[in-house]
């Protein structure tokens, strides 16, 4: 009996596939990132939840053992993730990688995904596309993030908390100004909503929710290239303030507004 890898409902609960909905019911042990989340889909479900064994990124490497002999003695085992599909940014890729390699099968159930989702919504060729996860969270680390990403071909999607999100669409206003991207938030729930244009029309605050940001592709930033982690804000101005066609005081001021806008 192989792993089966599951991708359940980003929100509407609708969009669990039959397929899913038939391996989550026959599955004798499901391995979850939240026990309490997989436990209320089941509920939403209507269905009895079997044993479900919590494999998060701080525990998944320890469950490794035990789900290859689970799968080698025949037993349904199902992995999923609280939402969408496991391995892309949530965890299961280390226990996938393991059954595999003890020469055991592995059987995806697709099904919804955010990234794709969001691909579709935002309109933009998706022929390449990037997905780059979660946006690091400190101020210098994120600016060389996205100088390094804005050098790749097509859109770029990236995964981020509604409540830091103005910081990222701060931060893109500074560095890329007039390039297009989608804010995607709260997909195929109540509350969902998608607002595309140039970066600095979009909302630069915190709103509620989680979402997906696509950015449309773009010239690469060059100013901004050489600043790395650490780096401190007077010495970024000074590469930034050429690009902007202002003095590095106004740079400075800019980017001390982007830092200030989600601590």
């Amino acid at each position: 009996m192989p792993l089966f890898v599951v991708a359940t409902p980003i929100g509407n609960l609708s969009d669990l596939s039959p397929r899913g909905r038939t391996v989550l019911t026959q599955a004798a042990v499901v391995l979850c990132e939240d026990t309490r989340r997989t436990r209320r889909l089941y509920a939403g479900l209507g269905l009895p939840a079997p044993r479900l064994v919590s494999c998060h990124s701080h525990n998944e490497s320890s469950r490794v053992d035990a789900v290859v002999a689970q799968v080698a003695a025949g037993e349904i085992v199902a992995l999923v993730s609280d939402a969408g599909t496991p391995g892309l940014s949530d965890p299961g890729g280390v226990v996938v990688s393991a059954v595999l390699a003890a020469g055991l099968p592995v059987r995806v159930v697709p099904g919804p995904s955010a990234i794709a989702a969001a691909l579709s919504a935002s309109g933009f060729p998706a022929t390449p596309h990037h997905f780059l996860g979660f946006p690091p969270r400190k101020q210098g680390e994120l600016l060389r993030f996205l100088t390094d990403a804005s050098r790749l071909p097509g859109p770029l999607v990236m995964l981020e908390s509604g409540r830091r999100l103005g910081k990222l669409i701060a931060a893109l206003q500074t560095l890329m100004p007039g390039r297009e991207a989608c804010i995607c938030r709260e997909l195929t729930k109540i509350h969902e909503e998608v607002i595309r244009g140039p970066v600095e029309e979009l909302p630069a605050e915190a709103r509620p929710g989680e979402v997906v940001v696509v950015l449309g592709s773009g010239d690469a930033v060059t100013a901004a290239a050489p600043v790395q982690s650490g780096t401190g804000l007077k010495a970024a101005a000074a590469l930034l303030a050429p690009r902007w066609g202002c003095t590095r005081r106004e740079a400075y001021q800019r980017l001390l507004a982007v830092e200030a806008s989600n601590p």
